[in-house]
């Protein structure tokens, strides 16, 4: 059963999954050739007609048919493998002066992006797109109804150096019983600049950007596309809300379908810069009871894996960036794409 640990070194939470140790893709990497194929020759479990292998389905866009049935254009289901599980307990337990341990309370779902088991997102209709970030949108508000459920991570592994297992264009969406480290500390370094200076962090950032231009990828009425001063990796991509809003769960339809144009925009622009990469995608957003706070402005992260960090990185927690963000963005700007 999944479970989480304290880590008093670094004040972070980690989670023990053992039985994600199960996946295909895993096996494969520990114990087969670099030349192994990044997908098995059996069918696919997100493909029509097998609706069958992905076990209950718990939510579903379709034109007909029942549940777990075909006639799907978006589908939501457990993760085989999860690394949390809504069955589980939240209790703290002491194992000693130093060691805590947190029952596995959480969810793990997968959020099949259309029945097309080779189209890539920046290929959907617009229409799709914003159905589909409704989708995510829909997720998240609901599991957040479950008070033990503190935050809400959505994301997006394209491509076997991102992390993704099958081939077929999917999400993930994970609660989890606590804030993660990360989370925590960019809501604190957030939280601490409102108190300094009474401004959103994250506002002041979106308004000297536009001013500045050079970073500038895209703009729209609502949102702006942008390669932040401090990129950590190349051709690293935030996409933002022009206006103040803490939660993306509070978005309006309207504002997804302006969002969905940018990503497909944005992404278009990345795969013919750089010959589709693997990329992975991520949602950023308030924690649970923070979604009216002044504070901080929910955003999109693209973050291409373009390099690997080595023994520097990953022992000193800093990032080696190898693309000046302005180079970034002009190059990107610069992309002509067919929308």
């Amino acid at each position: 059963m999944p479970f989480l640990r304290y880590d008093v070194t670094s004040g972070d939470w980690v989670v023990f999954s053992p039985e994600r140790a199960r996946r295909p893709h895993e096996f494969r990497r520990l114990m087969a050739s670099a030349a192994t194929p990044a997908e098995g020759t059996g069918p696919c479990p997100f493909c029509p007609g097998n609706e069958w292998m992905t076990g209950r389905e718990i939510y579903a866009v379709r034109a007909s048919g029942g549940p777990n049935d075909a006639g799907w254009r978006i589908r939501v289901v457990p993760n085989k493998f999860p690394a949390l599980r809504i069955e589980e307990d939240n209790q703290h337990v002491e194992e000693g002066p130093l060691f805590r341990r947190l029952g596995g309370c959480g969810a793990h779902e997968v959020v099949i992006e259309s029945p097309q088991h080779d189209t890539f997102l920046a290929y959907q209709p617009v229409e799709h797109i914003a159905e589909l970030l409704g989708v995510l949108q829909f997720r998240h508000n609901d599991l957040l109804k479950d008070a033990r459920i503190q935050q809400i991570v959505i994301f997006k592994n394209h491509g076997e150096r991102a992390g993704t297992s099958l081939r077929h264009p999917h999400w993930q969406v994970i609660a989890t019983p606590v804030v993660p480290r990360l989370l925590r500390l960019k809501h604190r370094l957030a939280t601490d600049y409102f108190d300094l200076t009474g401004h959103c962090l994250y506002c002041e950032m979106v308004r000297e950007e536009i001013a500045a231009e050079a970073r500038l990828v895209a703009l729209t009425e609502r949102f702006v596309a942008l390669a932040p001063y401090a990129a950590h990796m190349p051709f690293e991509t935030w996409i933002l809300p022009r206006y103040h809003q803490a939660s993306f769960g509070q978005a309006s339809a309207a504002e997804l379908r302006e969002l969905a144009e940018l990503l497909r925009q944005v992404l278009l622009k990345l795969s013919t810069a750089l010959n589709n990469p693997d990329f992975n995608l991520t949602i950023n957003t308030v924690p649970r009871g923070e979604e009216n706070e002044p504070y901080f402005l929910w955003h999109l992260q693209i973050l291409p894996r373009l390099t690997t960090p080595a023994g520097f990185e990953l022992g000193s927690g800093m990032s080696i960036n190898l693309v000046l963000p302005e180079e970034a963005a002009a190059y990107l700007r610069d992309q002509e794409i067919n929308s």
